[in-house]
Order: structure tokens, then C-alpha cells, then sequence
């Protein structure tokens, strides 16, 4: 039996991301294309669950998503909300294993929103210390069973890279285990109490030394 990540601390990209949504009836959806995200008092919380090509765009890396962007608003500029995604309530989700379920049908299931913040935003950030040195960048976001974030998990490459081999022994080939866990050798964990977001400037500045990487 597949372990449901969504009632316990898991990691973003990993757990989430690019997952098929099926409703309470077991059809199909849409995928996971990127996490809303909402300050709150005490802390930063994923909310929701957002869907569609304006969701999914601008995880496209430089110039390209900002094109691709700007392309697509250009093909519908009569409709006022053609770049706001849609999205669905984590109140809807009910279990999260190799696929997300939700507790509703999917008629008229989706919303649109205009998210305050999205996960991709944190998947962008370049990390520094407090030098201003380059200690790569995020590669994925750590929450806890309240979905709010506890922690980041930093090295070099792309979001999604790891695959999970760093944090997990028992995943996948052993000789592809072997060369992706060599590859992020530097990779690492810093708690977000020991880190500072600077949206304006797109970095996360860090204290100290990164933790070991553990499974979430």
C-alpha cells in the first residue's frame, strides 16, 4: 500500500508535482502544475493546488517561459483572466500517493485565482549566505502536515534534478541512484529558520551550513 504523503511532512516538487488528479469517481482531472502559496500567521503555507498552461508556462526556465508567457496572452487578450490559472482547494484533496485524489466530482471543480505567491517563485531562488557567497539554488520546498513550509532543500541543477535518490536509498536503479546521488554530493537542508526569502531580489539567504538531506 502506497504511503499517502499528504497527511505527514513531504517535499513539494517531489511528492507533488506533475501528479495526475483524479476525482472522487477515480476520473482524470488534470496534473499538478504548480502550489499556491499564502502568508499566515506562522508562516508560509501551500493552500491549493493550481492547474493550466498559465500554471505550468512559467515554470519554464529565462527567456523561454517569458515568452511562451507573453505568446499566450497575446492569443487571448479579449479575456481578461487568461493568465490567471485555476486552482483546487487542498480542502478537496484527500490523499496524495502516486496520484492526488480529491473528495469532489470534477464538474465545475476548478476556479480561477490570481495566487498571492506560487512554489515556483521559491523554486527560482539563487541561495547566498550571509557573505553573499553562492550556495546553488532550491531545488525543493519541505512542508510539514499542515502544509506549511519548514525547510528547503538546496544544490545545484534544476528543480525536480534529484529525483528523490538523495533522500530516499531504497528509490529506483541502483546504478542511476548512484550517479544522481555523486552528481548533488553537495546538496543539502536548511531549515526556513535559518533562512531569509527576499522575493524583491529572488534569493534565499541562508545562515549557516546546510544540514545532511534526510527523507521528509
Amino acid at each position: 500500500m502506497m504511503e499517502d504523503r499528504f497527511s505527514g511532512p513531504y517535499d513539494a516538487a517531489l511528492h507533488l508535482l506533475d501528479r495526475q488528479v483524479v476525482d472522487c469517481d477515480g476520473l482524470l482531472v488534470c496534473k499538478v502544475d504548480d502550489l499556491e502559496l499564502e502568508e499566515r500567521p506562522g508562516g508560509l503555507y501551500a493552500t491549493g493546488i493550481l492547474v493550466g498552461r498559465t500554471a505550468l508556462i512559467p515554470r519554464l526556465t529565462g527567456a523561454l517561459g517569458q515568452r511562451s508567457l507573453h505568446f499566450w496572452r497575446r492569443m487571448g487578450d479579449e479575456q481578461g483572466d487568461r493568465t490567471d490559472p485555476y486552482r483546487i482547494a487542498f480542502e478537496d484533496v484527500t490523499e496524495v500517493t502516486t496520484i492526488v485524489r480529491l473528495r469532489r466530482p470534477r464538474h465545475a471543480l476548478l476556479e480561477r485565482t490570481r495566487p498571492a505567491r506560487r512554489m515556483r517563485e521559491l523554486l527560482e531562488l539563487d541561495v547566498r549566505n550571509g557573505r553573499g557567497e553562492n550556495r546553488g539554488s532550491v531545488l525543493d520546498v519541505r512542508l510539514d502536515g499542515d502544509h506549511r513550509v519548514t525547510g528547503f532543500i538546496i544544490g545545484s541543477g534544476r528543480p525536480g534534478s534529484l529525483l528523490g535518490y538523495d533522500r530516499d536509498s531504497e528509490r529506483g536503479p541502483w546504478l542511476v541512484a548512484v550517479v544522481v546521488r555523486w552528481l548533488h554530493r553537495h546538496a543539502g537542508f536548511v531549515p526556513i529558520d535559518e533562512a531569509e526569502v527576499a522575493w524583491e531580489t529572488g534569493q534565499l539567504i541562508i545562515d549557516g551550513d546546510l544540514e545532511p538531506l534526510r527523507p521528509a
